[in-house]
């Protein structure tokens, strides 16, 4: 199975489609600086083709415009353009040659296009620039280890977690080094460490179970797969455990292996998977890919205002699944925004339940934590959506941090048909 490393990425954030997709006629906005504001405000609301358009004023007006160049970088990024977002990075860079951001973005880009060696150098550029830059480490580390050179990779998982002791996926990142190395009680170390800074890191539950099995550590080694696979059944951890422990051990006596077994199967719906031959061990694979987004501070000057009136067709042929896809960015939107009114109308009130708290008591401590944090920054990667007439589910990577908290991890939506709108009816994260 294909390692996916936790990858700390400003490019590839997923939004949901918002309801005005369409890109509006240009409004003249004078400036270049008034079209790289209001470029702004489109691309933090999602309109991406929007945004592009004005970027692209921007930099007719002002050739040198190094951060429009980088903004509509990031918004072709989201688009999955690569080539282009790769050309806007380097004309930024280009014009400013101190620009870390778009060193960092470029690396980001060059490895989703499978180019590791430019990852690595653009990494590298960003390093130089800011030696402090935990970040860059951390994704330079993810190409070392994906490449095999665990050498360099643990050095790079090293400086990271030295200039950032609180970043919880460098310990996770390292803990498959030494389980590659098969260090395991430094792996169980470092996965202790990262599920410490993160409860609902499942990714690390499942490594630390595969490697408490490693050590016989049994008991352990079961609690650590029910408690990842009640939040988030994984089949890549499946598929992992049975394939590095295609048998049970004989100090097995209890057959925990087979416990494990009958858990993730059931979890997953399976059936029973038939043991295959015992390969050479390898890192483990399981690791969710959780960026952290760093957000450029920008102006945002009050845009033009936007016509929906194209919206009424598309909304008429909508599928369930770009249904969901409009909630999710009406939730994501609401929270950001601190629009409470609109946030609790995402959820259902009549069965919503979170952390063993219904909707009100739910709004509530939500509501106390933006009271109490600064500088919010929310944002999803990676969403996934399955969704019947009735019923659906939306998994991603959430992506937080504010002036109390920086957190990254996979939450899951559960939603349902209600008055004929999605409403979400549980949160896992």
């Amino acid at each position: 199975m294909k390692k996916l490393l936790f990858t700390l990425s400003l490019l590839f954030l997923l939004f949901a489609p918002p309801i005005f997709a369409e890109t509006v006629a240009d409004i003249p906005a004078g400036t270049a600086e008034e079209y790289y504001n209001r470029g702004n405000y489109y691309r933090q609301q999602g309109n991406l083709d929007q945004a592009i358009s004005d970027y692209t004023n921007a930099i007719r007006v002002s050739s040198k415009h190094a951060k429009a160049y980088y903004n509509r970088g990031n918004s072709y990024g989201k688009q999955g353009k690569l080539s282009q977002a790769i050309a806007d990075y380097n004309k930024a860079i280009a014009i400013n040659p101190q620009y870390t951001e778009a060193y960092y973005n470029l690396g980001n880009a060059y490895e989703k296009d499978d180019k590791s060696a430019l990852a690595i150098a653009s990494y590298t550029k960003a390093i130089e620039n800011n030696p402090k830059y935990a970040a860059a480490y951390c994704n330079r580390g993810n190409i070392y280890q994906t490449q095999g050179n665990l050498k360099l990779a643990l050095a790079d998982y090293n400086k990271a977690a030295e200039i950032n002791p609180n970043f919880a996926g460098v310990y996770s990142n390292r803990g498959n080094v030494y389980q590659a190395q098969g260090n395991l009680q430094q792996a169980i170390a470092d996965y202790n460490k990262a599920i410490e800074m993160n409860p609902n890191d499942n990714s690390s539950f499942y490594n630390r179970g595969l490697a408490y099995y490693g050590v016989e550590q049994y008991g352990k080694s079961l609690a650590d797969y029910t408690m990842a696979a009640n939040q988030s059944p994984n089949k890549g951890a499946y598929e992992d455990f049975i394939k590095y422990f295609p048998e049970k051990r004989t100090s097995d006596t209890a057959n925990t292996r087979g416990e494990i077994i009958r858990l993730l199967e059931g979890k997953l719906n399976i059936a029973k998977k038939v043991a295959a031959p015992i390969a050479a061990a390898k890192p483990i694979a399981v690791t969710v890919a959780a960026p952290i987004p760093v957000v450029e501070p920008v102006a945002v000057a009050a845009p033009a205002a936007v016509s929906l009136a194209q919206t009424s067709d598309n909304q008429a042929k909508s599928t369930p699944k770009e249904d969901v896809q409009k909630l999710v960015n009406k939730w994501l939107t609401s929270w950001k925004s601190g629009d409470m009114e609109n946030y609790r109308n995402c959820y259902d009130e009549s069965t919503f339940q979170s952390k063993k708290m219904n909707l009100s008591d739910w709004v509530s401590y939500k509501t106390n934590v933006r009271n109490k944090s600064k500088n919010i920054s929310i944002s999803i990667d990676d969403l996934q959506i399955s969704a019947d007439a009735n019923t659906a589910t939306a998994v991603f990577t959430q992506n937080y941090s504010s002036s109390i908290l920086k957190d990254s991890g996979k939450k899951t939506l559960k939603l349902k048909k209600v008055n004929d709108q999605w409403k979400i009816y549980k949160e896992i994260m």
